[in-house]
């Protein structure tokens, strides 16, 4: 039997090696197909998640570059400035309206933003609460002269937000996966209140108190 089989090998050692040979580039090419299958599903699952990614922080440079935007009111200031306002502070039906779109825009992008960038987010969405609240009651008309006032919380706002976003552009755009989710999305307390409390809105909230008693 074991000499019969022996024959066989010897007399069939080529057609079984070419056999075996077949079989074996068979199972490598049928392994190679399903990594490189694995590898463009791979490739293409993060290629979506990096596009939201880069809208979500586009977004946000958007809103901050809104929120320099400034409007004249002629003449100089006593520091020899031009008199100015943020745009969004021409009416309360203007402030109201991009409030919300600034809510919505970053909210839609919560998920897909870095870590830095949705804390400045939420900082700024705490400052712009604060500032609606101050707002209550406060005739429209008087908006503009109250946007003076708080200008410079405008400008280094923005200019923060936007700082965050662009780090995610020089940084972050190389990561595949987005930020954990687990952390924190906002600053903590007393680094909250102490940037509120360092800001011209909050320390001159007896302006606003005047603005609503003047009607």
């Amino acid at each position: 039997m074991d000499s019969g089989w022996s024959q066989f090998l010897s007399e069939n050692a080529s057609a079984i090696f070419a056999l075996v040979g077949a079989l074996g580039g068979g199972i490598l090419s049928f392994i190679a197909a399903l990594l490189l299958k694995k590898r463009d599903f791979n490739l293409a699952t993060s290629g979506k998640l990096l596009d939201r990614r880069i809208v979500a922080h586009e977004n946000v440079v958007s809103l901050a570059r809104e929120m320099r935007v400034m409007v004249a009111l002629g003449g100089v200031s006593e520091a020899g400035e031009v008199r100015r306002a943020p745009q969004v502070m021409i009416s309360r039906e203007a402030f109201e309206d991009w409030f919300t779109r600034f809510t919505q825009l970053s909210l839609n992008g919560t998920s897909w933003l870095s870590t830095a960038t949705k804390r400045e987010v939420n900082f700024i969405q705490d400052y712009l609460v604060t500032l609606n609240m101050y707002l209550e009651h406060v005739s429209s008309d008087k908006f503009l002269v109250l946007g003076e006032l708080i200008r410079q919380d405008f400008v280094d706002l923005s200019s923060s937000l936007e700082k965050t976003a662009f780090e995610f552009f020089q940084r972050g755009v190389r990561k595949l996966k987005p930020d954990s989710l687990s952390k924190w999305h906002k600053y903590k307390r007393a680094e909250t209140e102490k940037r509120l409390g360092a800001t011209v809105l909050v320390n001159h909230q007896s302006a606003f108190t005047q603005a609503r008693s003047d009607g």
